[in-house]
């Protein structure tokens, strides 16, 4: 009798390194990487090490370590300390130019998302908004910033593996949920939220061409 496989789902990241990882794929190679996130996050957290004390010591360790290195490479006649070429030739003016463009996407994204809180029309984001920051907050006094951190790493490590192992019965759940929420909506908030006022798209200046065309 062959045994059922689960559904493979897809992550929204665009490596599918990271994807193989997050979903286990070779979970020895999951294991090994959740596993020294882990003991990493144990030695920070319990052994009361300065995160930026110790990443300063480590710099300062590596950039004497490749001055002693390429002085006795020079008199021993060795090779030098192998530098990446991004360090010895830096970006092309094509690639800071492509970098730029993709990051002036996401950031007139987020200045757009911005002027929407802001002008104060959308009483449905606005309480999204502030109750996610509220949470965040609360989270924000309970852990400190590597604990959240940590949190983070835990998530993405177990949640999209146990979702795709009980997809079936997970879906199940949220359908039902969707249900009574939607009777419950339908029922008893429909009233309310639709009194609420929306959020209109400015409309679109007209292009020259088509004046032109008119």
């Amino acid at each position: 009798m062959a045994t059922s496989t689960p559904n493979r789902i897809k992550l929204p990241v665009k490596d599918p390194r990271l994807e193989e990882l997050l979903l286990w794929r070779d979970p020895k190679r999951s294991g090994l990487v959740f596993g020294a996130i882990t003991v990493a996050f144990g030695i920070l957290q319990f052994a009361k090490i300065n995160a930026i004390q110790t990443t300063a010591y480590l710099v300062a360790a590596a950039v004497l370590g490749c001055f002693v290195w390429n002085n006795v490479a020079k008199i021993a006649h060795k090779p030098p300390v192998p530098v990446p070429r991004l360090l010895k030739e830096g970006i092309s003016e094509g690639q800071a130019k492509a970098v730029a463009e993709k990051a002036t996407v996401y950031i007139n994204k987020g200045l757009a998302f911005a002027n929407r809180l802001a002008s104060g029309k959308e009483a449905a984001l606005t309480g999204a908004v502030v109750g996610v920051l509220y949470f965040v907050g609360k989270l924000a006094g309970i852990f400190s910033l590597l604990g959240l951190a940590y949190t983070a790493v835990l998530a993405a490590f177990t949640l999209p593996k146990v979702y795709e192992l009980k997809k079936d019965e997970i879906d199940g759940i949220i359908d039902k949920c969707r249900t009574q929420f939607t009777a419950v909506y339908d029922k008893h908030l429909h009233k309310y939220i639709s009194k609420i006022p929306r959020h209109t798209p400015a409309k679109p200046a007209e292009s020259s061409s088509d004046r032109k065309e008119e």
